[in-house]
């Protein structure tokens, strides 16, 4: 993974939402983006925007022109490619209602911003957080182990230089943080192994929900 430059202030609100480590960072604001806030109070937890409550009406949004395989990657082509792209595919999720999708870390700030001042829709971030596999000391694991210190370390300080890679994008609004991640619990060690069976998963969700 190579290292992103970090830009502008420091400042991240750290956010924690029901579900399945659905960890949400509220994106820090400039002049030309939301604010984005959790308000918490006697009600509960929403989110606003610019002072206002904003309901996500979001969906996870991919392009793929037919006949192409499933690694094709958009952010990839020429400009004039994925202009004609968001033409005819964000007018449709206007349409929709959509008002924000879910993106992994890798689209350029850059369309972040484009599709937010073209279409007005904001983008989610996603990192993996291991989920399918991680390199690690360039060695691919197909199924970490949350409770190595190594991978642990790693991890966030990836997730700290992604931060910085899109800080003061606009049309950022949150960050999301895994994807179902409590289904790939898969790992072995000799703390593990040494418990009774039913509790080896309780105690490698620990280690996952603690990360």
């Amino acid at each position: 993974m190579s290292k992103h430059e970090s830009r502008g202030r420091p400042g991240v609100r750290v956010v924690a939402l029901a579900g399945i480590i659905l960890l949400t960072l509220a994106a820090a604001a400039v002049a030309a983006e939301p604010e984005v806030r959790i308000i918490a109070d006697g009600n509960g937890q929403k989110l606003q925007a610019d002072g206002k409550d904003y309901m996500v009406f979001g969906m996870n949004w991919g392009y793929m022109p037919i006949g192409e395989n499933y690694l094709y990657n958009l952010w990839s082509q020429p400009d004039e490619v994925i202009e004609a792209a968001l033409a005819r595919e964000m007018p449709l999720l206007q349409d929709m209602g959509v008002n924000s999708i879910r993106q992994y870390v890798g689209i350029p700030p850059r369309w972040v911003q484009y599709i937010y001042e073209t279409y007005g829709i904001t983008t989610m971030i996603n990192h993996l957080v291991g989920r399918y596999g991680y390199t690690l000391d360039g060695a691919w694991i197909p199924s970490v182990d949350y409770s190595d210190p190594q991978f642990r370390d790693a991890v966030k300080a990836e997730i700290v230089d992604w931060v910085g890679y899109y800080r003061d994008t606009p049309g950022i609004l949150m960050w999301l943080l895994g994807n179902e991640n409590n289904y790939g619990l898969h790992w072995s060690s000799f703390e593990i192994e040494a418990l009774p069976e039913g509790q080896r998963d309780e105690a490698r969700a620990r280690y996952l929900y603690s990360l």
